[in-house]
């Protein structure tokens, strides 16, 4: 299946407050080829969830989204680990 703009409005425009838990796919259970090409590994993760956007990792419901342009998730990680490193020392 392919993902029109107007569908992943529409995911993205989900309110996590008013989703069912019960009807999000848990990442655990999502399997990719880290092997394939990008285009690839998108349309198999888009093919085993419901929402690119919201998912559920057993009892916590997580909503991503992505940015045009800015920091990389290894810069958001690094940061991360750098605030835990803070609060730690």
């Amino acid at each position: 299946m392919e993902l029109t703009r107007e569908m992943l409005q529409e995911m993205a425009a989900v309110d996590i407050r008013s989703v069912d838990i019960n009807s999000l796919t848990d990442l655990r259970d999502i399997v990719v080829d880290t092997k394939k090409p990008v285009p690839q590994k998108l349309a198999s993760f888009a093919a085993q969830t419901n929402n690119v956007y919201i998912h559920r990792i057993g009892d916590y419901i997580v909503k991503v989204r992505f940015l045009e342009e800015g920091p990389t998730i290894d810069d958001k990680m690094e940061e991360y680990l750098k605030r835990l490193a803070e609060i730690y020392i």
